[in-house]
């Protein structure tokens, strides 16, 4: 190529720096290229393309970078190639033209004009082997090969990602991460559509920019249109459908399953960051309507995000939401890499300000014996497998992270999907087995200054760990529930609720060596305490009335002080009172009947049938053996009336109460059969006293912080 130099005049130059050379009249000089771009910020991109990168990628000496990309890859003093100021013009092409090129220039430069794919090439006429991958090579036609010249990070976008929400990106992103490895690859902002696995290598950097908070179901969702991806900022990889291909790990819940994104096996020093993976769903469903767990629609992975076996790997400011099947994280610390069968661990790992959501929010596991890689049970390493962190998870560090399960649609739990999701979900599973004899692969998992929230009946659950340690973390709801297994848990300024729901778990303090400072103040904590209170009901002018009074109405024998104040509160919010008395709600022979101003002792009911039902208890599984009911008093012309408690379930009670599922019932009786009506028993009297006491003692649970 002949070139002309900026200021010099020469035969075949002009004025304005622009000229021809052989090879096409699209050859432009630095100075008519920087012209057409015409913007400041296109001219400032381009001297900094063309001054450095050019210089720099045909081994200019003055430039401030020690080895060239010529150089690096080709080695120094390479002959053919000229120094930059033998070859600066430059040619603008698309990615079109250069694919159609037939006579390309060798020591010439071609800059790419395609939106998003911008930048200087070169011919490079001694490769005849490398593939087109759109970002980084092209490939002609006629078999040349045209290489990008960058510093070293790469974009997305060269390799035709959009970005969009609608076109899918899943072979550009594979493309992008193959010439990524090693590198760092760079994805701006916007919603890329992915429909199947994208796999991340080896000691690679993907960077995203910027990460939005998950609140598809908050103030907003009235508002929003059908699509979540309308409240969406920052990188978001959106997967839709499910992926063509299924994997396999030494895990039997992970056996034949699907995954978004995977890390390569034994990906040391991979690092994710600054973006989120969203398991697709819609808000709206085609009526418009906000969708039930009846109507939504969602992608079917099984596993959002799979770190097979790799140490000193870090996610830091990465969201995984949505409906993932098995794991929004899986940390496979099974032992064996799932492609070769090479033994393998999780060492130094470090996730921070990140959110997982999904059947197990974040599974850390081991492996279990009998799975791959034989039918007899799992062979413990030997000899310089050892070395490999014996094999297991090691040095973990989770900090300001938050976790969920699959609560969805604002208030509940995805029924529909209840049974799909077996075992039940929950935020965090810990469970290192490796074997026989070898129960405890996972060693000292960390968690700082975490969030957890879930509907289910676990926060945490851990089996076959050593050491798991949580400091200044929170549970909204949901116990943490350890196996006999669980050695050496630490808990330090932690609020987690008490756990009594299945016997195959344990308190986190009955662990061995367990060590929790303070002391766990338990949300939701039970004491097994006494309680009388006393009813009296008159009828005054026709109209039954009761009230509380204070001999005998609330004299608890709890240890609490709390407890009469518990009461209190619960009584003035269905509208009675200690001295006031107030019309008694009569049922009907309907099944409509509303009993919103009935007696409220804690969190339970209060419904009137045979003439009077009430409860006086606050647990969800309240036991009421112990409860005597006793008529105290009576002026009734009933002389058989007598008071007996019942258990009553599935109660119809109003506002916040359905959930509940016991509650004491106290029911009026006349001999075998039920009461007459009060009204027709208890003498009318214009503002009488009590003419009916009726008088309750047992046993309640009462909930308390210690």
């Amino acid at each position: 190529m002949k070139s002309q130099r900026d200021g010099e005049s020469g035969s075949k130059g002009n004025d304005d720096g622009s000229g021809s050379a052989e090879g096409g009249d699209n050859l432009l000089s630095r100075r008519k290229l920087l012209a057409a771009f015409g913007a400041a910020g296109a001219a400032n991109a381009a001297d900094s393309v063309l001054s450095v990168r050019i210089g720099a990628a045909l081994g200019d000496g003055n430039r401030p970078h020690t080895d060239s990309v010529s150089e690096a890859v080709y080695g120094k003093g390479r002959p053919g190639h000229k120094p930059p100021k033998e070859a600066e013009y430059v040619r603008a092409a698309a990615v079109a033209d250069l694919r159609a090129e037939s006579s390309p220039v060798e020591d010439g430069v071609y800059y790419v004009t395609d939106p998003g794919m911008e930048g200087p090439f070169h011919y490079d006429a001694a490769d005849g082997l490398t593939p087109d991958n759109t970002g980084t090579v092209l490939v002609s036609s006629s078999g040349a090969r045209f290489k990008r010249l960058y510093d070293g990070n790469l974009h997305v976008k060269w390799f035709g990602a959009k970005g969009d929400g609608a076109t899918d990106d899943t072979l550009a992103i594979r493309a992008a991460l193959a010439a990524a490895r090693g590198k760092t690859l760079l994805l701006p902002p916007g919603v890329f559509k992915l429909t199947d696995t994208i796999t991340i290598p080896r000691n690679t950097f993907v960077r995203g920019s910027g990460n939005s908070s998950w609140y598809a179901f908050g103030q907003r969702r009235n508002e929003l249109p059908n699509s979540i991806l309308d409240m969406e900022c920052g990188t978001v990889l959106a997967f839709y459908g499910n992926g063509s291909q299924t994997y396999a790990s030494n895990r039997a819940e992970f056996q034949s399953f699907t995954c978004a994104v995977r890390f390569e096996s034994d990906a040391d020093g991979t690092q994710l960051s600054d973006l989120k993976l969203l398991s697709h769903f819609r808000i709206r469903d085609e009526a418009g309507a906000i969708t039930t767990p009846l109507t939504d629609e969602h992608a079917m992975f099984d596993v959002g995000l799979w770190i097979d076996n790799a140490d000193h790997v870090k996610l830091n400011r990465v969201s995984v939401v949505g409906y993932w099947q098995k794991a929004g994280l899986y940390l496979d610390a099974s032992g064996r890499l799932a492609e070769t069968g090479e033994y393998g661990a999780i060492e130094y790992a470090t996730v921070t300000d990140c959110l997982f959501q999904g059947k197990i929010g974040m599974a850390v596991l081991g492996g279990d014996e009998g799975n791959p890689p034989d039918e007899t049970g799992y062979t413990p390493p030997a000899g310089d497998a050892l070395t490999e962190g014996q094999f297991g998870l090691s040095h973990l560090l989770v900090s300001g992270c938050f976790f969920s399960g699959t609560d969805h649609h604002s208030n509940g739990f995805v029924s529909g999907w209840q049974s799909r999701l077996q075992p039940d979900s929950v935020p965090i599973m810990i469970d290192g087995f490796i074997g026989s004899g070898t129960p405890y692969r996972i060693n000292n998992p960390r968690f700082v200054n975490c969030s957890i929230q879930t509907r289910e009946s676990a926060s945490i659950k851990l089996n076959r760990v050593i050491r798991p340690t949580f400091v200044n973390c929170r549970a909204e709801s949901g116990p943490i529930r350890a196996s006999s297994y669980t050695a050496m848990p630490r808990l330090i300024a932690c609020e987690f609720p008490y756990n009594r729901t299945d016997p195959a778990y344990r308190e986190i303090e009955s662990c061995q060596g367990a060590y929790i400072v303070p002391p766990m103040r338990r949300l939701g904590h039970i004491h097994l305490q006494d309680y009388q209170f006393q009813i009296e009901l008159r009828n005054n002018g026709g109209v039954i009335e009761h009230r509380l009074t204070r001999p005998f109405a609330l004299q608890a024998g709890a240890r609490s002080e709390h407890v009469e104040a518990l009461f209190r509160l619960a009584i003035l919010e269905g509208g009675w009172g200690y001295t006031q008395w107030a019309p008694t709600p009569t049922p009907t022979s309907g099944a409509n009947d509303d009993f919103s101003r009935g007696l409220y002792l804690g969190e339970k009911a209060f419904q009137a049938k045979y003439n009077l039902y009430t409860c006086a208890a606050i647990d969800n599984n309240a036991d009421y053996q112990e409860v005597e009911v006793a008529i105290a008093e009576s002026r009734a012309s009933n002389s058989e009336l007598w008071a007996r408690p019942a258990a009553y379930s599935a109660q119809a009670v109003p506002y916040r109460m359905a959930g509940y599922s016991a509650a004491l019932k106290i029911e009026l009786r006349s001999g075998a059969g039920p009461a007459p009506s009060l009204p027709a028993i208890l003498p009318s009297e214009t503002g009488g006293s009590a003419s009916l006491v009726i008088r309750v003692k047992g046993k309640f649970y009462e909930q308390s912080y210690l």
